[in-house]
């Protein structure tokens, strides 16, 4: 088994997908967010903020017929401070939220401050039979619960926006610049095809792929594939918000605040944040298939965001991983998540059981799961 290697900056491990490290032991992650830090090497906000109004601009001599701006929305702190971007700009906006599964009480809270901002919302739910194989797909064949979820989060908003002529999307973060990964979509500042191949479908496994393999009608199944006349429509621009202000966890929670956004009275499981993941339930289960598969979960990735952004030091980062990273999935997901997709909770631990890489973890005496060099470099 080879030694599990860990950012000399943050905590990320080289188990995570797409990571890469320079010479320095620093991950791509990291020097990313050096350079929306540094003036002279880096990211130049005030040129970017410039270049935003500019489109701002464009957005309104388009003339659209309906609405001018389009935002795909959670109802969590990053959506709601993408709406709060476009607002006093003169525009009209349409929020587009995707409910596909087990949405919480505090999600739907949230959700609704979105038409209080001074946004229209479309709620879609797909068909849940079928979206309810797609899951099932997805988590027994490729341990990802998300497969086709993340792939409609991404695809249907952006239909929504063909179809209403609508010539601004404000996307969310450009996840390969945020948080490492392929240089050349990194730096792509609008969604494209190949990224979103790349990053919205997990390994390629797009929805035509899904269509074939499993026979299920790709009419069936097209407001989960990339509408391609997005890109090539020049009277649309489909940007990523994070290339125009540089994307901040805790700045975005403070502004979602302004809004009425409520955290949570004690951390999610898993992290120790209060305000991440809590619009619905299905997400704990595609978290804690990370922590099995690549020995990392979600107080990881919080934990190297708020150390790149200098909110707390690696020490002190690895201290909350080592309390919260590793949880096991609690019997309240379990049991609701087992009664969602038509499994008992015996059926679902098996499934989640067979994706622990034993190349990372191990068994002690008493059969108890533990990582040997967790944290150790």
């Amino acid at each position: 088994m080879n030694k599990t290697i860990y950012c000399k900056n943050c905590l990320m491990p080289n188990t995570k997908p797409y990571i890469s490290f320079d010479n320095r032991g620093i991950c791509n992650a990291c020097i990313s967010s050096q350079k929306k830090k540094s003036f002279n090497s880096g990211i130049n906000w005030d040129e970017r903020k410039k270049e935003f109004e500019e489109i701002i601009s464009w957005t309104k001599l388009q003339n659209a017929p309906y609405y001018d701006a389009m935002v795909p929305v959670s109802g969590g702190k990053d959506s709601i401070t993408q709406v709060h971007r476009l607002l006093n700009q003169g525009l009209r906006i349409l929020a587009v939220n995707v409910d596909y599964g087990i949405k919480t009480e505090i999600g739907r809270y949230n959700l609704d401050r979105i038409p209080l901002m001074g946004a229209n919302l479309i709620i879609f739910r797909p068909e849940l039979k079928l979206h309810k194989k797609l899951i099932r797909i997805g988590l027994e064949e490729y341990g990802d619960p998300d497969l086709l979820s993340h792939t409609l989060l991404h695809s249907y908003p952006l239909h929504v926006a063909k179809q209403f002529k609508i010539p601004l999307c404000l996307l969310g973060e450009n996840s390969a610049f945020e948080y490492g990964g392929k240089k050349k979509l990194a730096t792509s500042r609008e969604i494209t095809r190949d990224w979103f191949d790349s990053y919205a479908a997990n390994k390629g496994m797009t929805a035509k792929v899904i269509s074939e393999k499993y026979s299920i009608p790709f009419k069936n199944l097209w407001q989960y594939d990339f509408p391609d006349e997005i890109q090539k429509n020049k009277n649309i621009k489909a940007i990523f918000c994070s290339a125009y202000f540089s994307w901040d966890s805790n700045d975005h929670l403070n502004i979602a605040k302004k809004y009425g956004f409520k955290e949570l009275d004690s951390p999610s499981e898993g992290t120790y944040r209060k305000f991440v993941g809590i619009d619905e339930l299905i997400n704990r289960l595609h978290q804690y298939i990370k922590v099995l598969k690549f020995g990392y979960g979600r107080a990881t990735d919080h934990a190297c965001e708020d150390i790149r952004l200098k909110k707390i030091s690696r020490a002190e980062g690895k201290e909350l991983i080592k309390s919260y990273d590793l949880q096991p999935i609690g019997k309240k997901y379990l049991l609701e998540i087992s009664i969602f997709l038509g499994y008992s909770e015996t059926e679902l631990l098996e499934i989640l059981e067979k994706y622990r890489n034993q190349n990372i973890w191990k068994k002690k005496d008493n059969g108890e799961w533990f990582i040997p060099d967790h944290l150790e470099n």
